[in-house]
């Protein structure tokens, strides 16, 4: 699916349409007129309410849908599968609510009286809720995006036409506070997408569950190399190949921020990898300034390390992305502060005269479940570029210096070479 993919949704023209001016209305219905809808009909045996329907591209930072109410209605997102969030009025009370997997949550509220406008929106994090009555908006509260990133039923919204008018969607600069993604990007070979592509789906969050303690580290295979156990920093160095400065914990070591890069001081090449980390407990930040690192196979192929608990970024920047060209199959991150583990099975390329012969392939597990099977990477991966393959041999493993204190533990590897 592609930025121009078409969803079908009920009352809702969010047009994904780049190069929109801001505060510019994206399209309006003053009175409800049967014009610009692809679908007009009655839900309820005649009973007034009616859904309305349009085609749109998906979810959008800075978009809001607002409409007045003089009576009872209001505007809506859902996924078609129980998730959605609404702003609606029942005679004279407003609410926000947001329902996740059968749970639904009034998120704020507030009496009024007389005509009232509502609108719901996409600050490129949160959904927002607002209101309002008199001259000024009022913020209800905002929620988590989970669940409806990745609509199928697209947004959309019932009302009740006798109470309601002045349908509109507009574009908001008040709401691009955070960005998430990028649009001026080279586009990834074999993909409709460019690198880091905002309207790229979202993979759905699960629960990871527990195929071991999680307090507690396992024991590696007898024939693994241990790069850390718990007690030293004796495997790695920093990039120039002296003594890394990442501050030892108690059974872990930590990235200090502008510390740089560390690496193992061997160099390896087709790897299993096992490696568990965490985010800080404390949230600071969103999006990609949000326990971030990065674990990188033969020194070029980055793994991400991320903090996606409840926290949007570009899909192919989450954790368990190969970055900057392949999301992760579901987004399986435990919460802050929880150890979380990747297994990585990394094959190198093959290169003949100077030209690759076969890609680089990987298989990635987190916390046990499959987010990348098999996958053959299309070239050098790296941040809004796309690279083809240049000849090289094994690498370091690197873990990355992203600025934030991400932690790691119990790191081993078994090198693959061919069996007989």
């Amino acid at each position: 699916m592609n930025k121009k993919a078409i969803f079908t949704v009920v009352a809702l023209g969010l047009s994904l349409i780049s190069g929109q001016a801001l505060n510019e209305v994206i399209f309006e219905d003053k009175d409800f007129s049967k014009d610009g809808w692809s679908d007009f009909r009655d839900i309820s045996n005649g009973a007034g309410w009616e859904v309305r329907s349009r085609e749109m591209g998906g979810l959008v930072q800075g978009v809001v849908q607002e409409v007045t109410i003089g009576g009872s209605g209001g505007v809506y997102l859902s996924s078609g599968d129980g998730n959605h969030a609404s702003v609606f009025r029942l005679d004279g009370t407003i609410r926000a609510i947001r329902s996740r997997d059968g749970q639904r949550t009034v998120v704020g509220e507030a009496e009024v009286s007389g005509e009232a406008e509502v609108r719901i929106g996409f600050d490129g994090a949160f959904f927002i809720y607002e209101y309002r009555s008199g001259d000024k908006w009022t913020r209800l509260g905002k929620s988590d995006i989970i669940g409806l990133v990745s609509y199928r039923g697209g947004i959309s919204t019932n009302n009740r036409a006798s109470d309601m008018s002045n349908y509109r969607v507009v574009k908001l600069d008040s709401l691009l506070g955070v960005r998430f993604g990028y649009t001026d990007t080279p586009k990834i070979p074999g993909t409709p997408w460019v690198v880091h592509d905002p309207f790229r789906p979202q993979p759905r969050q699960i629960n990871p569950g527990t195929i071991s303690p999680v307090d507690n580290p396992g024991t590696p295979p007898s024939d693994a190399i241990v790069l850390f156990d718990g007690t030293n920093l004796d495997a790695w160095e920093d990039g120039k190949g002296n003594a890394p400065k990442w501050k030892m914990g108690d059974g872990f070591f930590e990235c200090q921020k502008k510390s740089g890069t560390i690496r193992t001081k061997q160099k390896f090449g087709s790897v299993q990898l096992h490696i568990e980390w965490a985010a800080p407990t404390e949230v600071k930040g969103s999006s990609q300034g949000r326990g971030n690192s990065g674990v990188f196979l033969a020194g070029l192929y980055e793994v991400q390390v991320q903090d996606n608990y409840d926290n949007l970024t570009y899909p192919d920047g989450q954790a368990g992305s190969l970055y900057g060209y392949r999301p992760p199959r579901v987004n399986a991150t435990r919460p802050p502060g929880e150890w979380q583990a990747y297994d990585i099975i990394f094959e190198m390329p093959e290169f003949k005269d100077g030209k690759v012969v076969k890609k680089a392939r990987i298989t990635v597990l987190h916390n046990g479940v499959v987010v990348q099977h098999g996958v053959d990477i299309p070239g050098m991966l790296g941040h809004k570029r796309t690279r083809p393959y240049r000849e090289h041999g094994p690498g370091h493993i690197q873990l990355q210096d992203h600025g934030n204190p991400v932690r790691y533990r119990n790191i081993w590897v078994r090198e693959l070479k061919p069996t007989q």
